[in-house]
């Protein structure tokens, strides 16, 4: 009979097989180091002539930021409309900030354009879209005044422009300064009057990317103090040092090193083999031995999916730690992924099991030195690590997590947005056990998900208590479904022509509560995270078309949350609504947010397709919060613009937020969309809002919310 196979046999096996493992390995690394040395000295030769190079691409950059500002203040200087505009007595700054003051959202190649008169003082100015006044240009630093008193005659009487580098009070920028004439003959101007225009582009990673992008130079960035001997001094108009540019050497050394190893890896794989021959037939038995003991334990505790280790591996390295009786900090980061469901429920679990395999490996990429990344399944990862500086290295892991989330993420044709709710929870094993810390980490975790996602939250005690208020609530609105404490109330909203009541928004209530009435905004977002708000939704849309069904003249908006949104089902459960209660399709309109539509654009149109089908209307809400794009706005075909209160509120206080109301209301007219106000407080903004062409009103000057008993009374006395 043969002996039971024992552990301690397979470890002494894995044991004598290493060591002779080793005596080849050391054999090999003695060939392959004096075969690499060599290697070695051409590489570091050859990076040094690519410094140098990289050098000279550096400067190159900088002197074509220069030019392009040139040629920038030569386009808007030399222009007949701003000859006609700024040389009147009066300057119209409507137009000049139209004209110039705008265009930092619009292009994004300057954020800063100011009028100098002849004596180069300051008469309007702009910088990042807002209007500024200086009572002279030693805000834009020594380096522009330098350019003044270098150029000042030839500014005043020749055709040149004139640019540089200085240092604002607002950073580092390039500027350039030019006499703003007509496009051809003289200036008719017969005084000593003079308008010159200043632009300003302050240097940005964004910029210096480009530049790199461009110039094929790595990674190239800012610093004030000079951090090694190859960076290059960017200095100003004036002389002084205002920093320094950095890079990242591309290594053409390393490259040179890899196209000549072919050769050298022949050499050491002729070594490798007799090595391994000499290993193979001494040992091939314990190899299977210590291979078998490998392959068993990695599948024990490896992940099939991402390949990283699982739960169980986690767990077994902090039951050693805590087994160990260290008393260093121990550090759990729990990770889970925001909006994955959408992505198995949108395109697939084949798509969302590579995108799992994409994350995990670039998440890799970022855990610190002696950490342990694991997936703990589906959409959830975590990391331990332990030490003196455990906690700052867990705090660094979760940022650069949210960075690299915070970019689309391609798989395969598809670019997907995906983010991160992290908890991360520390302390001695000692003192807690690993099942304590990962709860701890996960109660931080809950807490970053509810409190609006793609964040970090660090666990204290204080989580404990709000956890227990969450799951309260929970508790609360699944009964209070059953109990039908909850009711809808509704706003009117009228014409902005007549001021008739033409329309009401349906907004949930929740008054029967035993523990006393909840504001919404104390129980939405929970229902979200909880997934309450299918049945909440569905509750309100229904009692709301019952409500207003007798009311034939009156149309019905109700808000979807983004979490109904991406029900792949919902506009099935519209459509059964519509059927169940008998409402009329057209009288019907479905608000959504532009945040979801911009996150889930695929999904976002196919589901305003398939909801207009029915014959509703869909409208956007809160527009003015958001990216607010007029492409957007084209692509999904919206019947309904609802300008939010925090732009509408402001049209009688704010000149500019005026402008954005027009112009909003100009584009929707154009694309034949309707537009709606909301958050009218008083009569001057509605009568603005009127005047500015909207279709039609809401907020509290006209009515509060109501019950439906009080909405049918109140119609009822204005007949």
């Amino acid at each position: 009979m043969h002996k039971p196979f024992s552990w301690r046999t397979l470890s002494t096996a894995r044991t004598l097989f290493i060591m002779i493992f080793m005596a080849g390995i050391g054999l090999t690394v003695s060939v392959v180091a004096l075969l690499y040395l060599s290697l070695h000295l051409i590489s570091a030769k050859t990076n040094e002539i690519d410094e140098q190079r990289s050098a000279l691409s550096v400067q190159g950059a900088v002197q074509t930021s220069i030019n392009r500002m040139w040629g920038l203040v030569t386009d808007n200087a030399v222009w007949d409309d701003a000859v006609a505009q700024v040389y009147r007595p009066t300057l119209d700054t409507g137009w000049l900030f139209s004209a110039w003051g705008a265009g930092y959202k619009i292009n994004n190649l300057y954020d800063g354009t100011f009028v100098l008169d002849e004596n180069f003082h300051p008469l309007w100015g702009a910088f990042r879209s807002q209007p500024v006044a200086q009572p002279d240009v030693r805000f834009l630093g020594a380096g522009f005044q330098a350019l003044l008193t270098q150029h000042r005659n030839a500014l005043r009487d020749d055709k040149q422009i004139f640019a540089g580098i200085t240092r604002t009070e607002a950073g580092i920028a390039i500027v350039g300064i030019g006499l703003i004439r007509p496009m051809s003959g003289r200036l008719q101007v017969n005084d000593a009057t003079r308008r010159y225009l200043v632009i300003t582009r302050h240097l940005n990673s964004e910029i210096l990317r480009d530049l790199g992008n461009t110039f094929q130079i790595n990674n190239l960035s800012w610093r004030n103090q000079r951090p090694d001997a190859s960076s290059i001094a960017l200095t100003s108009a004036a002389g002084e040092t205002l920093g320094w540019l950095d890079w990242t050497p591309r290594q053409p050394g390393m490259q040179a090193a890899e196209a000549a190893s072919d050769d050298i890896t022949r050499i050491v794989a002729l070594a490798a083999a007799l090595i391994v021959l000499f290993i193979t037939l001494s040992s091939v038995g314990l190899y299977k031995l210590a291979r078998g003991e490998k392959l068993a334990r990695e599948l024990a505790m490896t992940d099939w999916l991402s390949h990283l280790p699982n739960r169980r591996a986690l767990l077994e390295r902090l039951e050693a730690v805590s087994e160990s009786g260290s008393p260093e900090i121990t550090c759990v980061v729990f990770i889970d992924l925001d909006g994955f469901k959408d992505v198995n429920d949108i395109y697939g679990h084949n798509v969302g099991d590579k995108l799992i395999v994409s994350i995990g490996s670039a998440l890799r990429n970022l855990v610190p030195e002696g950490g342990m990344l694991a997936r703990l399944g589906g959409d959830e990862f975590a990391l331990t690590l332990g030490g003196e500086h455990a906690g700052e290295q867990a705090a660094s892991f979760a940022s650069a997590v949210l960075e690299y989330l915070n970019q689309p993420l391609r798989v395969g044709e598809r670019t997907i947005h995906i983010s991160a709710s992290i908890g991360i929870a520390a302390c001695s094993l000692v003192e807690c056990n690993s099942s304590e810390l990962f709860r701890r980490a996960d109660i931080a975790m809950y807490h970053s998900k509810v409190t609006g996602k793609g964040r970090i939250t660090h666990y204290d005690a204080e989580l404990n208590n709000a956890r227990e208020h969450q799951l309260n609530i929970e508790n609360d609105i699944r009964d209070g479904l059953l109990r039908n404490e909850f009711d809808v109330w509704y706003q009117p909203i009228v014409d902005a022509r007549t001021l008739a009541t033409v329309g009401v928004e349906a907004l949930v209530r929740w008054p029967r509560r035993p523990a006393g009435p909840l504001p919404p905004d104390q129980f939405i977002g929970i229902a979200e995270t909880s997934g309450l708000i299918y049945a909440l939704g569905q509750f309100v849309l229904r009692r709301a078309c019952q409500d207003l069904l007798s009311l034939s003249d009156l149309k019905l908006s109700v808000n979807i949350s983004p979490a109904q949104f991406r029900d792949p089902e919902f506009e099935n459960k519209v459509a059964g609504v519509i059927t169940g209660s008998g409402f009329p399709a057209h009288r019907l309109q479905l608000e959504v947010t532009e945040t979801y539509v911009l996150e889930n654009p695929d999904r976002a149109r196919a589901a305003i397709v398939n909801l207009k089908g029915l014959g509703t209307a869909v409208a956007l809400d809160d527009f003015g919060t958001g990216y607010s794009s007029i492409g957007y706005l084209r692509r999904f075909n919206f019947d309904t613009i609802k300008i939010d209160k925090s732009l509408a509120g402001l049209i009688d206080t704010d000149e500019q937020a005026a402008a954005l109301v027009g112009g909003t209301i100009r584009i929707a007219s154009a694309l034949g969309m309707a537009v709606t106000a909301e958050g009218i407080e008083n009569e001057k903004q509605m009568k603005l809002l009127r005047l500015a062409g909207c279709d039609q009103l809401q907020g509290y000057w006209f009515s509060e919310p109501m019950p439906i008993e009080d909405l049918r009374s109140l119609r009822q006395q204005h007949g």
